[in-house]
């Protein structure tokens, strides 16, 4: 019901501005279902289906310089009776041309941090610092991103809340966050970075600090990307000090043998609080995705991921975790309309 509710006030909303503002607009929808199975040393604690992501996206161009764009996700939960849950993901306006390659974007729009900002989910696992909780993939805010002339890489300047997408209001405190990004393309292949995020002030802290290192380099078929994070909160001298990193190869197979299926493996290492012994972990991930259709331009049609994860705790008293994942994506986005 609740979906039937969503389609019918977008395809309204679309088909009534459609009449008012000049420009085109499509419609694209993303839906992942995913089987999953989770064992404890050893012994089964979890095995369920689930539509994890279920995107509808409306874009509007208004003119050359001018476009929007809105997204709400529907997905499976158990935070509420009915099983599944609905949230605004995003929600701005893109004006181009009033600097020279970059745009202004204003509202509900991606975090400009790490690899939060352009992660294709090419393991199901979210990236680091979106699984960790350091940062939300999405916020409301103004930013300035553009490109570095002759292809040379890209920067963004991001003024948000810094609670995240879910967070409104009352769970807003007073200082808002300052991020900034850069990635630089020295030579074709090789892309290395870094973002980071200031909050002065907050509910729970008196400064955030956010940082992350970036690289990626592509061999062919082969690309490696590497990630390093750290995160500082809490009060003047006295903060909690986090860190880990990312590693992750994926062979396109595609390029070598004909067949479209990429080889990904993953190492993650997240320790919350470096003066603390016992919160690290250590998580592994190992699957393949295989593309059954590809949309336009190598973008995903219909693919199929599987990825196996253990994950190794720094505590001897927290056995192994492992899990089995099998999701099947399809993603389309409709002509102009």
């Amino acid at each position: 019901m609740m979906a039937r509710i969503v389609v019918i006030a977008v395809v309204s909303t679309r088909l009534l501005l459609a009449g008012l503002a000049p420009g085109e607009s499509n419609i694209g929808a993303y839906t992942w279902f995913r089987y999953t199975a989770e064992m404890e040393t050893d012994e089964l604690r979890e095995s369920r289906f689930g539509l994890e992501r279920g995107y509808l996206r409306w874009n509007h161009r208004f003119t050359d310089r001018i476009d929007s764009r809105v997204n709400v996700d529907i997905y499976s939960t158990d935070k509420y009776p009915a099983g599944a849950g609905l949230k605004l993901k995003y929600g701005y306006l893109n004006f181009k041309g009033l600097i020279r390659d970059a745009k202004l974007t204003i509202g509900l729009q991606k975090s400009y941090f790490g690899l939060i900002y352009d992660w294709k989910y090419p393991t199901i696992q979210k990236c680091l610092e979106d699984k960790e909780k350091v940062i939300a993939s999405a916020d409301y805010g103004i930013s300035l991103n553009g490109n570095i002339p002759k292809g040379y890489g890209e920067y963004a300047i991001q003024v948000v809340n810094g609670e995240g997408y879910k967070k409104y209001k009352s769970l807003v405190n007073l200082a808002p966050a300052l991020l900034v990004n850069l990635r630089v393309i020295p030579i074709p292949g090789i892309t290395i970075g870094g973002s980071a995020l200031f909050e002065r002030s907050g509910p729970e802290y008196d400064r955030r600090l956010l940082h992350a290192g970036i690289a990626r380099v592509v061999i062919g078929p082969l690309t490696i990307w590497a990630e390093y994070l750290g995160a500082e909160l809490g009060p003047e001298g006295n903060t909690t000090r986090g860190s880990g990193f990312m590693v992750m190869p994926a062979l396109r197979l595609r390029e070598l043998t004909g067949i479209d299926i990429d080889l990904i493996a993953r190492l993650d290492r997240w320790d919350e609080d470096v003066e603390e012994i016992g919160d690290a972990s250590i998580r592994a991930t190992g699957g393949f995705n295989w593309h059954l259709l590809r949309g336009k331009k190598g973008k995903i049609g219909v693919v199929l991921q599987v990825n196996w994860v253990r994950t190794i705790y720094e505590d001897p008293d927290q056995g192994p975790e492992d899990a089995v994942m099998a999701q099947l994506r399809w993603e389309f986005v409709t002509k102009p309309l």
